[in-house]
């Protein structure tokens, strides 16, 4: 063989071994990584058994005989936590896992030492997490606490603390996501271990422990990443509570299996800087009472993450005492429940609803609007005002399964007063209101200038009064694109209210359900006063006094508008009851179930007769008359 050819099969094969070797590249960029070690103790040496290793995510490893441990992962940059019942949680940041190599980590884990804590705090002091803190006893707070992320405290049956803001009590608890600081009891073995050394003898349960106190004004107490086990045993069975005009900072923390009648996170008293911002709340009776005095975002969650069904008994935010400043409630995924009795929105402060906010109140609550409301739902997400007991909208809040049923009337009403208040509600749904004994679910009072828009009124009384009763507005309220169905009477306005042709009478998914006494009432206290429209033909306007149309004042009917009356009249003068003989427009008795239904409700045991009212009259003629046009039927004074 030639040198050349020699030197040919020479680069034949080593170019051959190199393809080879690519081929079986083992870190190549799809290859896992490896990462192992040993956790052993920091002070002694010994080796730990049964630690958890987790990447930032999830548990991916424990450590086995001689405390060792070995899984892969994808290459990447990651932060591993090591902890072990009875020690400190260790943190390796930033580690660089490259595809198929081996990183090696060794955690050293600090012991955890328990501290009795049995008398109160007088001066400044910091806890730190390689601690347990187990308190036993009542705990008077007259000093900055700060506590570490990470740290652990422990309660013993029925112990507490009080925060004394005006002694310069203070708790500074500011936890991370890898490290939060816990607050549980000391039967609670799955974290920090067996404090109260029992073995399994006990488990913890709601109420081992009472609660934490915090007083003083303005008093600034910060509980960030923080957990709240097992607590709620005082008679009040909070597990937090904030009193008057304290302004604490309570955000990303776990509140759950707390007992908790009144909340367990009670807030009613608190002040205006209160913050209440992304928390959890599961496996509590109550998770949250509030004033009004504070705004309410939609960060906070009320169920347990990992389990989506695991919520609290009374699923819903409790809600006392009157509207202070200008609130907005924004929470979504419970409802809002008041309970108190009457609520009170004082002039110049206002409640803004947010898109899928829900309220229900309880039997005999009302809302009384001197300042303004302004509820702006969506078609998607509208704003629901409903009963205590209605189990469709958010759920079983009276957590009473279904021993009772929502009726109409279990709550009374929201009654909007002052001149030019400008209220606003548009996509909103009310069900079951109207218990007060007038029976109307929404009130407008004298000059009101409220705008009632796309709204849905069901299963309301409006017995006496209609559902929403605008006897009283003024001129400038909007009534339009709303639905009323399943209740007694729907709407009562005022000669001084146009009314267009957008709002539905009926159930659109079931024409057959309407309102028994199914048309628009018109008010006996007021005359036409404007250029007035009406313009609804689905159901005939229901007038039981004398209507006045002035001079300068015009009332217009469209085509087919039925006008009934339960006793009655029209003075015009002449030339101001315009297209009254439009086509299809009729002037007729209330009892007259041929012309626009059976607008009284009576399903035909009354019929209609002459007199059944007295007729239109022209007060602009001379001589002044009574009309007896073809459209008229059962008047006093047209045979």
């Amino acid at each position: 063989m030639t040198n050349i050819n020699k030197l040919l099969a020479v680069l034949i094969v080593v170019f051959g071994l190199l393809f080879i070797g690519c081929e079986e590249d083992p870190s190549g960029p799809d290859q896992p990584g490896t990462v192992e070690g040993i956790v052993t103790h920091l002070d002694t040496g010994a080796e730990i058994i049964g630690a958890i290793i987790n990447d930032g995510t999830s548990d991916v490893a424990i450590s086995g005989a001689g405390g060792t441990y070995s899984f892969e992962i994808e290459a990447g940059t990651y932060t591993f936590t090591c902890t072990a019942e009875g020690y400190n949680l260790q943190v390796m940041a930033d580690v660089e896992v490259d595809a198929g190599e081996s990183t090696i980590i060794n955690f050293q884990l600090e012991p955890i030492n328990i501290i009795l804590i049995n008398s109160n705090i007088i001066g400044n002091v910091t806890w730190t997490n390689n601690n347990i803190y187990l308190i036993d006893g009542e705990i008077l707070i007259h000093s900055v606490l700060t506590i570490e992320p990470g740290t652990l405290i422990k309660f013993k049956d029925g112990a507490n603390w009080v925060i004394q803001g005006a002694a310069g009590g203070l708790i500074i608890a500011e936890g991370s996501t890898l490290q939060p600081i816990v607050f549980t009891s000391w039967h609670d073995d799955a974290h920090g271990g067996d404090t109260n050394g029992n073995g399994d003898a006990t488990e913890p349960v709601r109420g081992d422990w009472d609660d934490i106190n915090i007083h003083g004004d303005n008093n600034s107490s910060i509980f960030d990443y923080c957990e709240f086990y097992y607590g709620g045993g005082y008679y009040d069975n909070y597990v937090l509570f904030l009193d008057p005009n304290t302004a604490v900072s309570i955000t990303n923390c776990t509140i759950a299996h707390n007992q908790g009648e009144e909340g367990a996170l009670n807030a009613y008293a608190a002040g205006s800087g209160t913050i209440i911002q992304n928390n959890i709340f599961y496996d509590n009776i109550w998770p949250l009472n509030i004033n009004a005095n504070f705004n309410l975002d939609d960060s906070n969650i009320f169920h347990d993450p990992d389990t989506r069904s695991d919520i609290n008994d009374h699923n819903g935010i409790l809600v006392e005492g009157d509207f202070d400043g200008q609130i907005t409630w924004s929470e979504t995924e419970v409802p809002y429940v008041l309970q108190e009795g009457e609520y009170l929105i004082p002039a110049g402060n206002s409640l803004t609803c947010a898109p899928g906010v829900m309220l229900k109140l309880d039997d005999g609550v009302d809302l009384w609007i001197n300042g303004t409301i302004n509820v702006e739902g969506t078609l998607a997400e509208p704003v629901i005002f409903t009963s205590y007991k209605d189990d469709t909208v958010g759920g079983d809040t009276n957590n009473d399964d279904t021993i009772t049923s929502p009726n109409p009337g279990d709550w009374d009403y929201i009654m909007i007063q002052g001149i030019n208040n400008s209220s606003s509600f548009n996509y909103t749904k009310f069900y079951y209101g109207g218990g007060y004994y007038d029976g109307y679910t929404i009130y407008l009072d004298v000059d009101t200038s409220v705008n009632v828009t796309s709204c849905s009124f069901i299963y309301n009384t409006g017995s006496d009064e209609p559902v929403l009763d605008a006897s009283l507005a003024g001129a400038n309220t909007t009534i339009i694109g709303n639905v009323f169905y399943n209740n007694v009477k729907p709407l009562l306005i005022n000669g001084s209210i146009s009314l267009d042709s957008s709002n539905t009478f009926h159930n659109l998914e079931n024409p057959s359900q309407s309102n028994i006494k199914n048309g628009i009432f018109v008010s006996s206290s007021f005359d036409i006063e404007g250029n007035i429209n009406w313009e609804e033909t689905e159901v005939p306007f229901v007038l039981s006094a004398e209507l006045q149309i002035d001079t300068s004042n015009s009332l217009t009917l469209a085509d087919d508008v039925i006008l009934k009356f339960d006793g009655g009249s029209i003075w015009y003068q002449g030339d101001n009851l315009i297209n009254f003989d439009g086509s299809g427009v009729w002037f007729t008795s209330y009892k007259d179930d041929e012309h626009g239904g059976d607008t009284n409700g009576d399903a035909g045991n009354t019929v209609p007769a002459d007199g059944d009212w007295n007729g239109i009259y022209n007060a602009g003629a001379n001589p002044e008359y009574w009309e007896i046009w073809d459209n008229i039927l059962y008047d006093e004074f047209h045979r």
